[in-house]
């Protein structure tokens, strides 16, 4: 994933707004003929897991996983998504995310006979309910439930055994050079509370703050996640790295600062209970246990996929 994927991630969180289906033409094909354009990456991810990647004809420029997906046409920016190709392509269905960043134009979408379903991810609550609503869009309603099922089971088992653990103190770092950190509203945030953490930025005013060094320095984080570059050459894994600079943290005297790509944690969708699993591991690992290597580099496809 190019280093612009760093960027756009943290844009959509950062614009994240509310979700649901606008521009919706007045009558919608059979779910059975329907063809799909995705444009947001959790979205992508959640109609693959429910298992209608065939009907998926064509992508947004930002979407490259998953692997099933390469080829496919590209079909623009969020917030320009290329309408002449779209009606080229048959499509029926245009997903997207529900922010400044996928605004488009709905009502020219509509007109053109395209429902377009504008999905928010910036919250566990947000997620799960985007997975509920691709699945009725697609005809796979018992399909969503079941993995709803499956997500929240794992969510509850992994608070469930940090809920007794010491709270440790927690900075999210999603941007360097200004540095901007998970705060309270996004998923990360609920990411850190579950695992058994203490968010240093609870109480900024946005979901996605820029914070003053001083401050970090100050609230002196135990854990530093850093998903702020995914850049070759740059660190993966337990290491001090861009934080060395100050060795009287905890989080780096004590060896917890952990560098993680963005495709890890950033894009909430199928694999939320993953990241709640990953930054458990992070946070506590003397119940968790140490993270894998693998951990800590984009997400691999699995055995067999295409």
């Amino acid at each position: 994933m190019p280093r612009r994927r760093t960027a756009l991630l943290l844009g959509l969180a950062l614009a994240a707004g509310v979700c649901g289906a606008c521009g919706a033409p007045s009558r919608t094909p059979s779910v059975a003929r329907a063809r799909l354009a995705v444009m947001a990456p959790a979205a992508a991810e959640t109609l693959v897991e429910l298992g209608v990647a065939d009907r998926i004809v064509a992508v947004g420029d930002f979407v490259d996983w998953p692997p099933v997906l390469a080829g496919l046409p590209k079909i623009g920016a969020y917030d320009a998504p290329n309408a002449e190709r779209l009606v080229e392509l048959g499509v029926t269905h245009l997903f997207t995310t529900a922010s400044e960043a996928g605004r488009g134009d709905p009502a020219r979408l509509g007109a053109l006979g395209i429902r377009v379903v504008a999905l928010d991810t910036s919250t566990f609550a947000g997620t799960l309910a985007a997975i509920a609503e691709t699945g009725r869009e697609v005809g796979r309603e018992a399909e969503a439930r079941a993995l709803l099922e499956r997500i929240e089971s794992r969510l509850a088992a992994v608070g469930e055994r940090a809920a007794t653990a010491p709270r440790r103190r927690v900075l999210v770092a999603v941007g360097h050079d200004p540095l901007f950190a998970a705060g309270p509203g996004s998923h990360l945030d609920e990411l850190v509370t579950l695992a058994g953490g203490e968010n240093v930025a609870r109480d900024a005013a946005s979901p996605y703050p820029m914070l003053a060094l001083e401050t970090v320095l100050e609230r002196a984080p135990q854990v530093i996640v850093d998903s702020a570059d995914n850049r070759p050459g740059n660190p993966r894994g337990l290491a001090a790295g861009f934080w060395r600079q100050w060795p009287f943290l905890p989080a780096v005297s004590e060896g917890r600062v952990a560098f993680v790509d963005p495709w890890r944690l950033l894009v909430p969708g199928p694999r939320l209970a993953d990241m709640a699993e990953l930054m458990a591991k992070l946070i506590q690992p003397e119940l968790f246990g140490q993270p894998r290597p693998e951990d800590f580099g984009p997400p691999q496809a699995p055995e067999g996929a295409p």
